[in-house]
C-alpha cells in the first residue's frame, strides 16, 4: 500500500520556485533590494538540492542585509525542518523547535501585510508538522489550526496573493482525505474541504504563484499518487522536476518512490540509487527513507540478497520509528526467502510497535505469523507472486499466483484471487479483473484481519467510476465502507472509499 512516512507529505509545503511569474507579489519575503532577492533565490536553490550547510551559510549572509531577517530566519527554520523530518532525531528536532521560536519572534515585529501573515502561517505548518512526527498531537493541531486561519486570512484578504494557495489547498486535500468522523467534527469547528478543491488550489498555486509553483507541482503530484493512483500525471510531473534538478537527492528519491508506487521497480531502483549516491557526497543530505525504498525496489524484484544490506543499513541509521515496522518485517522476509530462517526471527520480533499506522499494523500481525511458523512453499509463492505484481512482471504474477487459487487453503485463494484482479485491472482486462474480485467476495478468508474482500470491493467501485457507472461505482464504494473490523490497511480504505465518492458528486 502506499504511504510515506509522516511528514513527507507535508514537508514540501515550504518549497518554492525562483522563476518570476507575472502575477508576483511586490517585495517578495519581505526583502527591500534586489541584491537580497539574488541572495535568497540562491539559497533556495541549495535548498533544493539538499546542500543544506551550504544553504545555511548564504541565509546567514542574507540575515546580515537591512531588510534581510525574516527571509532568513524562514529558511533557517526550514533547513531545521528538514534535517528533522529526515532523520526523526531528537536533537535535530530541539533544533528546529528553537529556530522556529526564533522566526515566530522575529515576526510578531512583522505587521499586518499579507507576506508577514503567510510566513507566520507557514511557521505554523512546519511545527504542525514537527510535533505531527514526535506524537504530539494536540500541540500539532493547535498548530495546524493557527496555519489554517492565517492561510485563509490571507486569501480573504486578497485573492490574488497566490502563494497562499499552495498550503491552503494543502489543508483541504487533508480534509477531504480524513474518515468521516474527523470531518464531521472539523465541519462543527469551521474547517470544511474536499480533494478536488484541494487540487483546484494546488492547481492555481502551479499556475499563478511565484515562490510556491514547485511546491504546489509537489503536492498536486503526492497527492494524485497516494489518492488517485497517479491518473493526474504524477509520475511525469515528478520526473520533470528531477530532470531540472538532477543533482537533488530529494527529487531523485520523490520520483524513485512514485515509480515504485507505480509498480515500475527497475527505473526506481535507478533513481533511488542515483538519490542514495548524490546523499553521500560532503555537500548533500543523506535521505534515509531513499535508501528504504531502494531496498524496497530490489526486494520487489525477488533480490532478496541484495535488498538486505540497504535494509539493514536503513535500520541502523534512521534514528525515529518511521518505517522501521515495515523495514524489519521485510528485511524478516528477506532473510527467509534466502534461506536465514534464524536470522529472520530477530527482525520479524523488531517489528513490533505501538503505532495505529496501516502498514504498522500491517507489519507487527504479518511478523507475527512468521513468528509462529516458517514460510511454506505456497506461502513462498504467494510473496514472489505479490512481487512481481508490485514489479510491473504480470505474467509471472500470474504464473504464481493461478496455482494458488486452485489448491490453496480458503484464505491462500481469496489472496490469491484478489492479487489475480489486481493484475487484470492493471493490464486492463476489466471484465476479468471483476470476476476475479467478485470470486473473493463470494469466498472470503475466514480471517478477520484479511483485507481481500473489502479492498475487492472498493477495486470494484473504482472499475465502474472508470466506466462511468456512477450507481454501480457508488453502491460498490458504500459496501467497501460497510465492512467492520480492524483488517489491514482499513484507514487507506476509508480514506479512498470516501474520495472516490466524492470524485462522484463531483462529476
Amino acid at each position: 500500500m502506499k504511504q510515506l512516512p509522516l511528514g513527507v507529505v507535508l514537508l514540501v509545503v515550504w518549497w518554492s520556485a525562483s522563476s518570476a511569474q507575472a502575477q508576483a507579489p511586490a517585495t517578495p519575503m519581505l526583502l527591500a533590494d534586489s541584491a537580497s532577492v539574488r541572495l535568497m533565490e540562491a539559497g533556495r536553490a541549495q535548498i533544493w538540492d539538499l546542500r543544506l550547510t551550504k544553504a545555511e551559510q548564504t541565509f546567514r549572509e542574507l540575515e546580515a542585509h537591512p531588510s534581510g531577517a525574516y527571509a532568513a530566519h524562514f529558511h533557517l527554520a526550514t533547513i531545521a525542518l528538514l534535517r528533522a523530518v529526515f532523520t526523526d532525531s531528537q536533537a535535530s528536532f530541539d533544533v528546529f523547535l528553537s529556530q522556529s521560536d526564533t522566526l515566530l519572534t522575529r515576526l510578531e515585529a512583522c505587521g499586518a501585510s499579507a507576506w508577514c501573515t503567510y510566513l507566520n502561517a507557514e511557521a505554523h505548518l512546519h511545527r504542525a508538522i514537527i510535533w505531527g512526527k514526535m506524537e504530539r498531537y494536540v500541540r500539532a493541531a493547535l498548530a495546524a489550526r493557527g496555519a489554517y486561519k492565517r492561510y485563509e486570512d490571507v486569501i480573504t484578504t486578497d485573492s490574488t496573493f497566490y502563494e497562499a494557495y499552495a498550503g491552503m489547498g494543502l489543508f483541504h486535500v487533508m480534509i477531504g482525505g480524513l474518515p468521516s468522523t474527523y470531518q464531521r467534527l472539523l465541519s462543527i469547528l469551521g474547517y470544511r474541504g474536499s480533494v478536488p478543491q484541494g487540487l483546484d488550489e494546488l492547481q492555481t498555486a502551479i499556475r499563478h504563484s511565484q515562490y510556491a509553483r514547485r511546491k504546489a507541482q509537489t503536492l498536486y503530484a503526492l497527492t494524485d499518487l497516494l489518492l488517485n493512483n497517479a491518473k493526474g500525471g504524477a509520475v511525469d510531473i515528478l520526473g520533470t522536476l528531477a530532470e531540472q534538478h538532477p543533482d537533488s537527492p530529494l527529487f531523485r528519491y520523490l520520483y524513485g518512490y512514485a515509480l515504485l508506487v507505480t509498480r515500475q521497480s527497475e527505473a526506481a531502483e535507478t533513481q533511488l540509487r542515483i538519490a542514495r549516491q548524490l546523499g553521500t557526497s560532503a555537500e548533500h543530505f543523506f535521505v534515509d527513507y531513499a535508501e528504504f525504498y531502494l531496498a524496497q525496489s530490489l526486494f520487489h524484484q525477488n533480490r532478496f540478497d541484495e535488498a538486505i544490506p540497504f535494509y539493514r543499513h536503513y535500520i541502523e541509521r534512521h534514528q525515529g520509528i518511521a518505517l522501521k515496522a515495515v523495514a524489519h518485517l521485510e528485511l524478516g522476509l528477506s532473510l527467509e526467502m534466502a534461506g536465514k530462517r534464524e536470522q529472520a526471527l530477530t527482525f520479524y520480533r523488531g517489528a513490533q510497535t505501538d503505532r495505529e499506522f496501516d502498514s504498522d499494523l500491517y507489519a507487527r500481525r504479518l511478523a507475527e505469523e512468521r513468528l509462529s511458523a516458517p514460510m511454506g512453499p505456497l506461502e513462498q509463492r504467494l510473496l514472489l507472486g505479490r512481487n512481481a505484481y508490485d514489479a510491473g512482471r504480470y505474467a509471472k504474477a500470474l504464473d504464481h499466483l493461478r496455482p494458488i487459487r486452485e489448491k490453496g487453503s480458503t484464505d491462500q485463494r481469496a489472496e490469491a484471487a484478489y492479487r489475480m484482479g489486481r493484475v487484470y485491472q492493471a493490464q486492463g482486462q476489466l471484465d476479468r479483473a471483476l470476476a476475479a474480485y467478485q470470486y473473493v467476495i463470494d469466498h472470503p478468508s475466514p480471517d478477520p484481519t484479511a483485507r481481500w474482500t473489502p479492498w475487492a470491493q472498493y477495486y470494484i467501485g473504482e472499475i465502474h467510476a472508470g466506466r462511468g457507472h456512477t450507481d454501480a461505482a457508488r453502491s460498490a464504494y458504500e459496501a467497501a465502507l460497510a465492512y467492520e473490523g480492524d483488517f489491514d490497511y482499513y484507514q487507506s480504505l476509508e480514506q479512498q472509499a470516501r474520495v472516490g465518492l466524492t470524485e462522484l458528486r463531483d462529476d
